[in-house]
């Protein structure tokens, strides 16, 4: 049984017969649309599957509601099962989602990437004094204070960083963040759930509660904090669906610091020569997941293959504990006896060289 499957029989428990059959038939149908809608976003058919899922909620959720239409007599029921779903979209969204609206895709070469409302942007930028000028694909950003107070994003040159989905522009987020950063001005990022970048003398306001917004931006501060982190590795976001698990981690953290864990995941590959060889090969991701400390302790999703981990008390250390495993031909799985190395970073949302600080490990513990 697949997730969908799965999904709609707990969605439509309770209810039997005709009704029964005709609230899967419309369920199943608007995930169908929707996985569409995701595909044609750059989204594969597993992550366009998960996402929906997660907007329609918890599947007791819908459940209930389908019990409440089915009951309400008074009420055609199609007409009252298409607004319980768009009530179950919506409701399952980030609610600061008025000013800047974000959508995900995959951009080649680069993985998974957050998209701003064009528009809402321009909006959310001229409140804050700036500008964006120009159409999206030749968009010029101006920031009052910044050292070269104008700077083209370059959006028609550059692959990837517009796309147009159901008559809305999209700009990408890495994109606005390297235009702000090439206008020289100090650029910072603070808070968590609406959060505010800080560009010369804008405050720009991204008024979302969008998880991929917020770790995207956050991970964005690491890859101008120089070499030394990810130490020649590609350093990419963890999805946080998928081959994922929980871990949680107890201490005296700032309270509504943002902190981020790095770990190392063995990706392997392989290729074939005109004479039928087998290539084998591989390399070592550093895999980044990011949030807020709330009340003491730090929730955060690991890849389930480093189950098995050590925090590092440096970068030094981590990137020394790495090495033995640097050549593929000695890759294998992390365990007890061989635990992967970890970093857990305090972020100070500066896009540069300190960019984080490591938080000693035996200031933590696992609860």
């Amino acid at each position: 049984m697949n997730q969908t499957e799965q999904y709609v029989r707990q969605a439509t428990r309770g209810l039997w017969g005709r009704a029964r059959r005709e609230l899967r038939v419309e369920l199943e149908g608007h995930i169908a649309e929707r996985c569409q809608e995701f595909r044609l976003a750059g989204l594969s058919a597993e992550e366009a599957e998960r996402q929906t899922l997660r907007e329609l909620g918890a599947p007791v959720q819908v459940s209930g509601g389908m019990l409440d239409v089915h009951v309400a007599p008074a009420l055609g029921k199609a007409g009252v099962l298409s607004a319980l779903l768009a009530t179950a979209v919506f409701s399952a969204l980030p609610q600061g989602l008025a000013q800047v609206q974000s959508i995900y895709s995959r951009t080649e070469n680069y993985g998974a990437s957050s998209y701003l409302d064009f528009q809402q942007l321009k909006e959310a930028v001229e409140k804050a004094g700036g500008k964006l000028s120009g159409p999206a694909d030749s968009a010029t950003v101006t920031v009052p204070g910044a050292p070269r107070a104008s700077y083209p994003l370059n959006t028609a040159q550059a692959p990837n960083t517009t796309l147009t989905q159901d008559g809305t522009t999209f700009l990408s987020l890495g994109t606005l963040l390297a235009g702000l950063s090439n206008t020289g001005a100090d650029v910072r990022v603070s808070g968590w759930n609406n959060p505010i970048l800080e560009v010369g003398q804008a405050r720009i306001a991204l008024e979302t509660q969008d998880w991929r917004i917020l770790n995207e931006v956050y991970f964005e501060t690491l890859g101008k904090s120089g070499p030394q982190l990810n130490g020649g590795e590609i350093l990419s976001r963890l999805e946080p669906n998928g081959n994922t698990g929980a871990v949680a981690f107890t201490g005296a953290f700032a309270p509504e610091g943002i902190y981020a864990l790095v770990m190392p995941v063995f990706s392997e590959w392989f290729s074939q020569t005109a004479g039928g060889e087998r290539l084998d090969g591989g390399s070592i991701v550093l895999k980044t997941n990011i949030n807020q400390a709330k009340s003491g302790q730090l929730d955060f999703r690991i890849d389930n293959g480093v189950q098995n981990f050590k925090l590092s008390h440096s970068v030094d250390e981590f990137q020394l504990a790495l090495d033995p495993y640097r050549d593929s031909s000695k890759r294998h799985q992390w365990d007890a006896q061989h635990p992967a190395p970890v970093l857990l970073l305090k972020l100070s949302g500066h896009f540069g060289p300190d960019a984080y600080s490591v938080v000693a490990p035996d200031t933590v513990r696992q609860p």
